[in-house]
């Protein structure tokens, strides 16, 4: 029932709400109109106070010597009466009343009004009576009143900053300057969700929205926060190396869509923004090029509480913003407003606390009066007639010790004590070789972190003084032989420094050197006698695991250098480097054998064809000519005269087939082709 009842009053609230107030938007020309006026904060003034061109009833005492309250109007005898009057509950609220402006009420009206309720103490009096300075506070707004004696409400932020005061000089010009100014920027973030927005008037003009697991479930933290908190030990499972990847990503895709707004959020009027908690804000307002400037005028944060960061809830807290309420008088304003509910929300938030009884705790010792002393003394008080009656009765103490008697069994615990004692577990000190280990993974981690940022002359010291105390720690074992510096030794006597590996992954100071393109840190590296032969848990090597031409370049110029320093083939360097003259004269080289080997095949291809042509010819030859050929040739080898010459050059074509016609043989086709062109043709007759 008692939800039924709050949802009908909310109703009936809501709408008596829209039946006697306006809402009107801040870019709206009706709100142009009204900032031309004059306007001005409105003065605070409660229903129940009186006005002030009234003059208060002022009391005097009817005789001036005698003692009085000038708050509670009352005269007393003496100063004990004054005393006590000063700490009754009556004297406290009429005091309060008094910096209210109100009149003081007498001790009967007082008695009445406490009857009703359980608390004397004026509180929550005085919550019912909460003014509209009290709402407008609560609600992050401010009230202001036209020329026209209209009210209206306006969230601060829009017009103020956190720290500014309310000043009434500039408030018609900011008024007219938000109007006018209607473009802003709207950004949320949290629990991996991000928002934002560009708006011009009511409409959106960008708008982006994205979610990344960043959250742990059931834990409500960023897994960045759950690090910190752990130290060294960091967890190693599949969902927080996602988390870890995905807050990197969030910050990145934040930064990529903001740089790609720069120009519409430099025209931005307003930066309205909400990032709960350290970790958003280190996204907006972090690293060493932060997105937004703290120092930034416009900044505002939002003045009300929101929900997950998407663009419906852009949206309406845009809406929200720029609506405002307009009240036709101030009294309206104060019937208006719901403050029964708020305050009944509080009083109903109050009340359900619930007080848990831890019952593992023991009870309190608490200090009784006997019950022989009471039973002695209401007896004495019921009874008078018959204690008169009767003989006085004595008293006497006396002490009896049990101290001999209970020598051995001597203890000053009580058993409620005895048991707190046994309940309180002794927080377990950190042994010697656990405050070795974290020692050893700051050491490492600062290793890392100097490495990557390339600071050579500090990895000098550190390597320096590790190397210090790892001699230290080698005297220390010779000359103490206890059980604990002998484990130390065992364990870290032939440790190599300079080949440590810095993290999970298997990496020494050489692979982060490498991974990192630090040019200076691998050269001081190698000159002290850092293996390249090392390999992380992916079975790479120095060289292997980067991709950086310059990096690769200086591991070959090394082993150049030095190539008897380190075994470069277990490295994966490659020894037979030549510079760049020896390579440009081995291309020279290489070119030349490739034409000489073409000229030749280009001659044997002449050769073949010729061949070819030659087969062809002897082929379409008839049986006679084949045999006389034969017979040239075999006259020819057996004697050097000349067979046969050509009709036009005279060479010599002895055992060879001769290009004929006309009854002329010709060496060659161009000598047929050259004869017969020079030579009139002859008809058959």
């Amino acid at each position: 029932m008692c939800l039924v009842e709050r949802g009908r009053r909310l109703l009936t609230s809501t709408t008596r709400l829209e039946f006697n107030m306006e809402q009107i938007k801040l870019f709206d020309d009706s709100f142009k109109k009204i900032v031309e006026d004059e306007v001005q904060f409105l003065q605070f003034v409660d229903t129940d106070t009186k006005e002030t061109n009234i003059e208060k009833d002022t009391w005097t005492t009817t005789n001036p010597t005698s003692l009085s309250c000038s708050y509670c109007r009352v005269e007393f005898s003496n100063s004990l009466q004054q005393r006590e009057h000063y700490k009754l509950d009556w004297h406290r609220y009429n005091l309060k009343q008094s910096l209210l402006a109100r009149e003081p009420i007498t001790e009967e009206e007082f008695n009445e009004k406490t009857d009703d309720i359980s608390s004397i103490s004026g509180s929550e009096s005085e919550e019912k009576e909460d003014s509209l300075e009290n709402i407008a506070a609560a609600q992050g707004k401010i009230f202001l009143k036209t020329g026209q004696g209209k009210v209206f409400s306006v969230y601060r932020c829009l017009l103020f900053e956190k720290k500014d005061e309310l000043d009434g000089k500039v408030l018609i010009q900011r008024l007219r300057s938000c109007s006018t100014n209607s473009k802003w920027t709207v950004l949320m973030l949290g629990g991996g969700h991000f928002a934002g927005g560009v708006f011009h008037g009511s409409e959106p003009v960008l708008h982006k929205t994205f979610h990344c697991y960043t959250v742990r479930a059931g834990q409500g933290s960023s897994q960045g926060a759950r690090d910190n908190r752990s130290g060294g030990s960091q967890p190693k499972s599949a969902g927080a190396s996602l988390r870890r990847y995905n807050e990197a990503a969030l910050v990145q895709h934040v930064r990529d869509i903001v740089e790609a707004w720069r120009s519409e959020i430099d025209q931005s009027s307003l930066i309205i923004f909400r990032a709960a908690g350290p970790y958003n804000r280190g996204v907006l307002f972090g690293g060493k090029t932060p997105l937004l400037n703290r120092a930034d005028p416009r900044l505002r944060s939002i003045p009300f509480s929101t929900r997950r960061a998407t663009y419906t809830e852009l949206k309406r807290v845009h809406n929200l913003l720029t609506t405002l309420h307009i009240y036709e008088s101030t009294e309206l304003a104060l019937q208006q407003l719901p403050k029964q509910e708020t305050i009944e929300q509080s009083n109903k938030r109050n009340k359900c606390k619930v007080s848990n009884i831890n019952r593992s705790k023991s009870r309190e010792i608490t200090e009784r009066p006997l019950p022989v002393a009471s039973h002695v003394s209401s007896s004495s008080e019921s009874e008078p007639s018959e204690t008169n009656n009767k003989d006085e009765l004595t008293i006497n103490e006396q002490e009896v010790s049990f101290r001999d008697a209970l020598q051995c069994f001597d203890d000053t615990l009580t058993p409620e004590d005895r048991k707190k004692g046994n309940r309180k577990a002794k927080k377990p000190k950190k042994s010697k070789n656990r405050l070795f280990r974290e020692r050893e993974a700051r050491r490492r981690k600062e290793l890392y972190e100097t490495i990557q940022s390339g600071k050579l002359d500090i990895l000098q010291v550190l390597l320096d003084n590790r190397k210090i105390e790892h001699e230290g720690d080698k005297k220390i074992g010779e000359v103490n032989e206890s059980e604990e510096n002998v484990k130390h030794q065992s364990e870290n006597i032939e440790f190599d420094f300079i080949n440590e590996v810095l993290d999970d992954h298997g990496n020494t100071l050489l692979h982060v050197a490498a991974l990192f393109g630090q040019i200076d840190i691998l050269k001081y590296l190698l000159d002290n006698n850092a293996d390249p032969c090392n390999k992380n848990d992916k079975h790479q090597t120095p060289y292997t695991c980067t991709q950086d031409k310059e990096v690769r370049s200086l591991f070959k110029d090394y082993a150049q250098q030095f190539p008897e320093k380190y075994n470069y083939n277990k490295a994966h360097i490659p020894t037979n480097v030549l510079s760049v003259e020896e390579q440009f004269e081995k291309k020279k080289a290489q070119r030349k054998v490739k034409r000489e080997k073409e000229k030749e095949k280009k001659k044997e291809n002449a050769i073949k064809k010729k061949e070819e042509t030659e087969k062809e010819r002897f082929l379409n030859l008839s049986d006679r000519e084949k045999r006389a050929l034969a017979a040239e040739r075999r006259i020819l080898s057996q004697s050097g005269t000349v067979m046969a010459r050509c009709f036009l050059c005279a060479t010599d074509i002895s055992g060879k087939v001769p290009f004929e016609y006309s009854g002329n043989r010709f060496c060659s086709i161009e000598c047929l082709k050259a004869h017969r062109l020079n030579t009139p043709a002859v008809l058959p007759q």
